[in-house]
């Protein structure tokens, strides 16, 4: 709606096809449409199908309106790439240009989760579905059943549907509890009893699967949940691929189909070329954009590369760098608008100092973040750590933007290492140690995944237009997108020089100092090369202690 605001501003006539029935449209089946919807299905293919106002919807006009023929652009969700009818409708034709926002890889790249507490679940309240419907909740019984019966439409049909869905789901199960701590295997391999050709054809029927849905919907109303993954099963059960397994969750990649006659244009500064590459199956071009001054600081804290877990055994310890970082943000913007960006397990941690140090900063775990417009007024923002995936989500994306290539003879991924890296962020070069595949396709991935978060977490307080103040407690190295000031943490608060491992900056900013004067004394012009060379350390470092040194001493900025 923002986006429809824009540019109905500039005079571009648009149409927002908005989530679903509201109260005004006098919906007869309000709820099944939302739970149809929540589910990711097509509604005219569930509730809508047989309703008696199909023809007079009001929210099925909206799709065939004049508004929305005569509209210059189309506004739509992301869960309309889900929609296997999306690019037959009349309202998409002569519209040769798809414009993807809001992390559009995610959603053409969809990963698909099946928990196994969930598939466990699922499995119960089958039972639970088959008594709704008149049969037996007897797995002995459904497949005797089957053995005896082809049954094609009617109430059998959709008892032998449940008993597909069962069968498949015991088949993940049975391969979740033999896979360690993960595998890749094509989806043919672990659903050994879906066999059949009868199988295949009550999969396949459209009708009879909705009718499924709908007795799953009822079943829910009378009983509190009734985990639906009956989509996601459909999907496996007909279209095979490889899955990845592991003692806890089955896991695949769902890909949104984008037609070869369309133009594509993505907008997302933190997307890395070669992955988007791989997932559309296009040649990608890189659009500059016109350079814009940045009005926020933004300071990345070198001390230290803060992981997950690194930084939640930091925060158990007494002596603690992040909380004495975090203290010093809060006590310096006391007053301030200002939001604290972590993981999600340190996310109650962190609130509980904040409100004691601060006041009324706001935490926010890394994945809650994205499209959030929340913070683009903050004055002060504190990034703490670097985001991590775990493997499987980071396999998903590898395998769908480079097949089963990137995975090697075991179909695992190739080894993530500790290296020293050099990175330069401005005139300063700074060798830091940082974890790293070897695997050029997968160093794209890394820089995709965990690179692109911390810059969309740097990104919710809008810092080409907004005068904040924004510290980024990693040493990841960043894209030169932003203008980032690089500091050690005694740089900006003079109060941590003892208590972390750079300990010795200020001495050197002062031995730096004390240098230039004695070269002054000499008759020599004290140049950074001519210091740099007296003090045995290279230029480019030099920089940085320089105008420290010509302010007078290592002191926080204003």
């Amino acid at each position: 709606m923002q986006v429809q605001a824009d540019l109905e501003a500039l005079g571009v006539s648009t149409h927002y096809w908005r989530k679903g029935p509201t109260d005004e449209d006098e919906c007869p089946h309000q709820d099944m449409v939302e739970f149809f919807r929540g589910l990711g299905y097509l509604i005219r293919w569930g509730p809508c199908q047989k309703c008696f106002k199909r023809k007079r919807c009001a929210y099925r006009r909206l799709f065939t309106s004049g508004a929305n023929k005569s509209a210059q652009v189309l506004i739509v969700t992301s869960w309309h790439l889900r929609r296997e009818d999306l690019w037959t409708l009349k309202a998409m034709e002569n519209r040769p240009l798809v414009v993807l926002d809001e992390d559009a890889l995610s959603a053409l790249a969809a990963p698909v989760e099946l928990t196994v507490e969930r598939l466990r679940s699922f499995v119960e309240n089958l039972g639970v579905l088959r008594l709704a419907m008149g049969g037996t909740g007897d797995p002995s019984v459904a497949w005797l059943t089957r053995r005896l019966s082809k049954p094609l439409e009617g109430d059998e049909a959709l008892l032998a549907l449940t008993d597909a869905y069962r069968r498949a789901t015991e088949d993940i199960l049975r391969a979740c509890a033999v896979a360690g701590h993960g595998q890749w295997r094509e989806s043919q391999a672990v659903l050994h009893q879906i066999v059949t050709n009868h199988d295949q054809m009550l999969l396949g029927d459209d009708d009879l699967f909705f009718d499924l849905v709908g007795h799953a919907y009822n079943a829910a109303c009378r009983r509190t949940v009734l985990p639906n993954i009956l989509a996601d099963l459909r999907e496996l059960l007909t279209e095979p691929r490889p899955v990845h397994l592991s003692i806890g969750a089955c896991r695949w990649t769902r890909q949104a189909f984008l037609p070869p006659d369309r133009q594509i244009l993505m907008l997302d500064a933190t997307a890395e070329p070669t992955v988007v590459a791989g997932v559309t199956g296009r040649q990608v071009e890189v659009v500059e954009t016109p350079l814009i001054e940045q009005r926020a600081t933004v300071y990345q804290i070198m001390d230290k590369i803060a992981t997950r877990s690194g930084n939640r055994r930091d925060l158990a310890r007494e002596e603690s760098w992040t909380r004495k970082l975090a203290t010093e943000v809060a006590r310096r913007h006391r007053g301030q608008s200002m939001v604290c960006i972590t993981f999600k397990a340190d996310e109650k941690t962190l609130q509980e100092l904040l409100d004691s140090e601060h006041g009324s900063a706001r935490v926010v775990h890394y994945g809650a973040l994205r499209g959030l417009n929340a913070f683009q007024g903050f004055e002060a923002g504190l990034i703490l750590g670097r985001p991590m995936p775990n493997e499987a989500q980071l396999q998903l994306l590898a395998v769908a933007a480079f097949g089963r290539g990137a995975l090697d003879e075991d179909l695992r991924s190739p080894p993530l290492e500790w290296q020293l890296h050099t990175h330069q962020i401005g005139p300063d070069v700074w060798q830091v140690r940082r974890q790293q595949y070897p695997d050029e396709r997968w160093q794209a991935v890394w820089r995709h995944v965990v690179v692109g978060e911390l810059m969309q977490a740097i990104g919710r307080l809008r810092p080409l237009t907004n005068d904040a103040t924004v510290y980024i407690a990693t040493n990841e190295p960043l894209p030169d997108t932003l203008e980032i000031l690089p500091v050690y943490a005694a740089e900006v608060f003079p109060s941590m020089a003892t208590s972390t491992r750079r300990s010795d900056f200020q001495d050197r900013v002062r031995q730096y100092a004390r240098t230039m004067e004695d070269l002054a004394a000499e008759g020599v012009e004290p140049t950074n090369r001519a210091v740099c060379e007296r003090l045995g350390i290279k230029e480019c470092n030099g920089f940085r202690y320089r105008k420290l040194a010509m302010e007078g001493e290592a002191r926080a900025p204003p």
